[in-house]
């Protein structure tokens, strides 16, 4: 069995625990910023259903924010078909 080297794993623990720290800033953050606008329409307009709704869009954009902290997630990348040729041209190759 290899040994592992001391400073791999330390640098390994690290990171882990950066990703860790980064994922609760970021629903903390999402949470926080989501409350504080429902709060300040419900006060804005006098209702008590706002908060309501942005505490769900809250809710919604932290669990966004951790599949794309965690790489599950890719905004913005389209979906490729494997089994669809790259190019037209490849149709043609088989003559």
């Amino acid at each position: 069995m290899r040994k592992r080297d001391k400073s791999e794993t330390n640098r390994e623990i690290m990171t882990a625990l950066a990703l860790i720290l980064q994922i609760g800033l970021a629903i903390l953050i999402c949470m926080a910023m989501s409350l504080g606008i429902g709060y300040y329409l419900d006060k804005l307009f006098g209702t008590r259903f706002i908060i309501l709704i942005f505490m769900v869009i809250g809710f919604l954009a932290s669990i966004r924010s951790m599949l794309i902290l965690t790489g599950r997630y890719h905004p913005g990348e389209k979906s490729v078909d494997k089994d669809a040729p790259e190019s037209p041209d490849e149709e043609d190759n088989d003559l």
